[in-house]
């Protein structure tokens, strides 16, 4: 099993032709390349998932408000019926008096 890797170990180095510095330095470059677009698309992941989770909490903040003004709507609706149905009574109750005088 040595035997395999040292063998595919020496053929790699025969399939190069430029100098070991001129390889080191391409490598060494393309990994830094590598490198870095890698960090800058994971910063970029962060921040998209930095927003996704300010995005939610708004809007379920905004959902909460959203309830609360219906519930709110809904209560001064029914007070208003309310006063309504009170102010109807008081002039039913105007009129037949001046029906009796």
């Amino acid at each position: 099993m040595d035997a395999t890797a040292e063998t595919v170990a020496v053929s790699t180095r025969e399939d190069y032709k430029s100098r070991p510095g001129a390889l080191i330095w391409f490598f060494r470059k393309s990994r830094d390349r590598w490198k870095s677009k890698y960090q800058d698309l994971k910063t970029k992941v962060k921040g998209f998932q930095n927003q996704i989770a300010a995005v939610t909490k708004s809007r379920e903040q905004w959902r909460l408000k959203a309830e609360q003004a219906a519930e709110r709507l809904s209560a001064l609706e029914t007070e208003f019926a309310e006063l309504r149905t009170q102010l109807v009574a008081e002039e039913k109750k105007k009129r037949t008096r001046e029906m009796a005088c």
